[in-house]
C-alpha cells in the first residue's frame, strides 16, 4: 500500500515536471515571437509604392500561396526548421516581411521570422493580422501562380 502511494507520488511529480517544462518552453517561444517587429499592411504597401526593395515571404502551404498571394511574394512554406537551402538566395541587406493567414499572433510567420533572425538576417518583420486577408480586402495587388 505504501509502495503504491510512493509510485503515484513519483508519477505525479514527473507529470507536474513535464507540464512546467512545457509551459516554460511555450512562454519562451511566445517571448521570442513578441520581440519580432510587426508591420501593418498599410506600411508594407507604402514601402512598395515608394520603391523600397523588400523581400516578402508567404509562409502558407504552397497550394494556398498558388491561389493568391501578395504581388512579388515568394513561397517558403512554414516548417519547424527551415534549412539554409530554403533561404540561401535571400539578400541579407534588404528588409524581409513574413506573412501567413494564422490570425492573431501570426504564429507561423513569426516562427519563420524568428528562424531567419537566428540565421543572421537582421531586418525581419511580421505582417500584422489581418495579414493576407486584410491585404486582399484593401484591394492591394495580389497574384496567382
Amino acid at each position: 500500500m505504501e509502495k503504491d502511494r510512493s509510485v503515484n507520488v513519483v508519477k505525479l511529480l514527473v507529470l507536474l515536471s513535464a507540464v512546467v517544462t512545457s509551459l516554460l518552453i511555450v512562454s519562451e517561444c511566445a517571448a521570442m515571437q513578441a520581440d519580432i517587429p510587426r508591420i501593418s499592411i498599410q506600411e508594407l504597401k507604402k514601402m512598395m509604392d515608394q520603391g523600397v526593395e523588400v523581400t516578402i515571404i508567404d509562409v502558407q502551404p504552397k497550394d494556398i500561396y498558388d491561389m493568391g498571394h501578395i504581388k512579388g511574394a515568394i513561397s517558403i512554406p512554414w516548417k519547424s526548421q527551415i534549412a539554409l537551402e530554403d533561404v540561401w538566395s535571400l539578400p541579407s541587406n534588404i528588409p524581409i516581411v513574413t506573412y501567413c493567414a494564422c490570425g492573431p499572433g501570426e504564429s507561423d510567420s513569426a516562427d519563420i521570422a524568428n528562424q531567419l533572425i537566428q540565421m543572421g538576417y537582421d531586418d525581419v518583420k511580421v505582417l500584422k493580422d489581418p495579414s493576407i486577408q486584410g491585404w486582399k480586402e484593401a484591394g492591394y495587388p495580389t497574384e496567382k501562380k
